[in-house]
């Protein structure tokens, strides 16, 4: 599995190292191809607001959208697009209720988990969302992997 990282918003090496990691985790926590690809863009609120508009006909800035393309390619098996603003997960950081520092891994995951085909449009969803990122955040800290 592999998760590249355009860094545009200037976050630290040890972040995105770390960004790196939890991507990965949640895509072997949910079963994904070995040969896995996953495209993640780090942007600044302006950009984010723009591609929130776009895609998602929504005014201002968000934390993560998630663009799934589930189709192979040379590179391996692409699994899509995940788009996030760091200054944005900052912002909302208390609302997430994870350790201070684990913030952007928290949306990590939710975005892969969207790539993976979990919605959170209703409350169903959003509670299944939430238990599963919690899920994968405790596995980070405890270093293991545990597929459903």
């Amino acid at each position: 599995m592999r998760v590249e990282i355009a860094n545009k918003a200037g976050l630290g090496v040890k972040a995105v190292r770390e960004l790196k990691k939890t991507c990965r985790r949640a895509m072997r926590a949910e079963g994904a191809r070995r040969d896995a690809v996953l495209s993640v863009a780090l942007l600044g609120e302006e950009e984010m607001e723009e591609l929130n508009m776009r895609y998602k006909g929504r005014e201002g800035c968000t934390d993560v959208l998630a663009f799934p393309m589930l189709e192979g390619s040379g590179k391996g098996f692409i699994l899509g697009d995940l788009a996030i603003c760091p200054a944005a997960v900052a912002a909302a950081r208390e609302e997430y209720g994870v350790e201070k520092g684990r913030e952007l891994s928290f949306v990590a995951a939710h975005g892969v988990l969207h790539l993976l085909g979990y919605s959170d449009e209703d409350e169903e969803g959003a509670a299944r969302m939430d238990k599963r990122q919690r899920e994968i955040l405790r596995m980070a800290v405890e270093g293991r992997c545990s597929r459903r």
